[in-house]
């Protein structure tokens, strides 16, 4: 023990707050009906099918599996009116997935309270989808009596299974055909801004869009993940550092807070974004935007080839 350095040079060691955790951003809760008498209202992490059907005897989770996931979460429920059982899961999960257990009339009808993540709803009225799908956040998905939601299941399992970034999964292959095989039908979706499966007979089952709120599909994850990244790194460098209310300090603590605004960019998940501090009434104060490459989840291309005589 070193105690002439200690009595010579004593230190007191401050620690930053540690990087906040986004991972709930890549967990899902998928809504279905109870079997027998197991408990309502409450989400059951699983890690396998066998532990899905202790709880239900939907099986549309096998598609999240299927898509790379390792763990769901399954919530049974009699109704949508979720808005009390979700209260209690706002850092467990950020998306919530309606199973085919409920119809049109449940989805209109649903509550979610305070929840503010991605919600996923399937229909093959697209008159209903084309409410839905302008909804913020809401995923709007076509399918068919048939496949009911597996296709939209597999769809947000793709998305949420890649660990390391955030893509819009436009033109994966899908594993069920939804019956949109005509140019007219995908105009007609796309334009809604509906989720849905193209079939092709030459390159198969694709995902022609996946938009939530009309948006790119990855346009909430993006700019929740951002939304924590900054709080966390405010708060890292305040309890770090114990910064004087100066002018100096709210430029130092502005710097630090465009390096995460810049490392966004460098990941292209936003095209450009700016953050500024001020000093005002005593208080940091924190403002600035980002865009979000919208497109993306959009793509299409418009072409004209001319002939020449």
């Amino acid at each position: 023990m070193n105690i002439l350095l200690d009595y010579f040079f004593p230190i007191t060691a401050i620690s930053p707050t540690p990087q906040a955790s986004t991972a709930y951003l890549k967990q899902v809760c998928i809504i279905v009906s109870p079997k027998g008498a197991v408990p309502t209202g409450v989400a059951t992490l699983c890690t396998s099918m066998i532990q899905v059907a202790a709880l239900t005897d939907n099986t549309e989770a096998q598609q999240l599996f299927d898509a790379g996931m390792s763990r769901v979460y399954v919530m049974p429920s009699d109704d949508l009116d979720l808005a009390d059982a979700l209260a209690d899961y706002g850092s467990d999960f950020f998306t919530v997935l309606i199973s085919s257990d409920f119809v049109d009339a449940d989805v209109t009808a649903m509550t979610l309270g305070a929840f503010k993540g991605v919600v996923g709803v399937s229909s093959d009225s697209d008159v209903f989808l084309a409410v839905q799908s302008v909804i913020e956040n809401r995923a709007a998905f076509h399918t068919t009596t048939g496949n009911k939601a597996k296709n939209m299941f597999y769809a947000f399992g793709k998305l949420l299974s890649n660990s390391l970034n955030w893509t819009n999964q436009q033109y994966i292959t899908m594993p069920f055909a939804d019956d949109v095989a005509t140019l007219g039908d995908a105009n007609t979706l796309f334009d809604d801004k509906i989720s849905f499966v193209l079939n092709d007979s030459e390159f198969g089952k694709r995902l022609g869009l996946f938009a939530a709120g009309s948006k790119a599909i990855v346009q909430p994850y993006i700019t929740r993940n951002l939304e924590i990244d900054i709080q966390s790194k405010a708060l890292s460098y305040i309890s770090g550092n114990q910064p004087n209310y100066t002018k100096k300090q709210a430029a130092l603590l502005e710097d630090e807070l465009q390096k995460v605004i810049e490392s966004y960019i460098q990941k292209e998940w936003i095209e450009a974004g700016v953050v500024e501090v001020k000093l005002e009434q005593e208080n940091f104060v924190a403002s600035g935007y980002i865009n979000i490459s919208e497109p993306k989840a959009l793509w299409r291309i418009f072409g004209e080839i001319r002939q020449t005589l």
